[in-house]
């Protein structure tokens, strides 16, 4: 099987966020590669929870990252390009795809997991389970590994070269909210952190 390109978070490059992450430089395992935890990386006060400041901070430095001719706007090469770097990274047994323990590559916390994804319109919101302001380790665990699945169509516990790019393409768009071509910084933030707010009904007049 042939390298391919993974998602930006999100996946996990662009929707489920593992292949973005920096490494902190802890081993899972004995002679392995350090693996990233993005939570510990995001969370700075280190409080067990990411707060909305942290967490678009953090994007805000995996954005000026990607775009590397820093215009101020991504673009799918460069997308694509950041995405084959850390897929390379983190496929630690080099066959080309990547297992869910490649996938999420972060500790799995020993707390009781979420009993679904959030249903916010932004990726913060969604990790937000229980819609408090603020991510643990055991909603953050649990959108990544529910990303995976439905990321793994054929459901063969990997997800191939085009399970990937059906990912990465789904999420550049989504982020692409004026469909020009590339993603700017403020769609970047809107898609992931900025809240949308809901439109208000104007009530017809009364009739005095």
């Amino acid at each position: 099987m042939n390298k391919f390109l993974a998602s930006l978070s999100a996946a996990a490059v662009f929707a489920g966020v593992s292949c973005v992450m920096a490494d902190d430089g802890s081993k899972t395992e004995a002679d392995a590669p350090a693996a990233p935890n993005t939570f510990k990386k995001i969370d700075k006060n280190g409080d067990g929870k990411i707060t909305t400041d942290e967490y678009k901070a953090y994007w805000l430095d995996i954005y000026g990252v990607i775009d590397t001719n820093k215009d101020g706007k991504i673009s799918e090469d460069e997308m694509k390009a950041r995405a084959a770097k850390r897929v390379a990274e983190i496929d630690k047994n080099k066959d080309g795809g990547l297992t869910k323990d490649e996938f999420i590559t972060l500790p799995k916390p020993a707390g009781k997991a979420p009993e679904k994804a959030g249903a916010g319109v932004t990726r913060f919101a969604q990790a937000d389970v229980n819609a408090d302001g603020s991510i643990t380790l055991e909603e953050y665990y649990f959108i990544m590994s529910d990303r995976f699945d439905k990321a793994d169509k054929n459901k063969d516990g990997k997800i191939d070269k085009d399970e990937a790019a059906g990912m990465l393409m789904e999420a550049f768009h989504s982020a692409d909210i004026d469909k020009d071509g590339v993603v700017t910084q403020e769609e970047w933030i809107a898609y992931w952190v900025t809240p949308k707010t809901p439109e208000k009904k104007t009530e017809p007049a009364k009739d005095k």
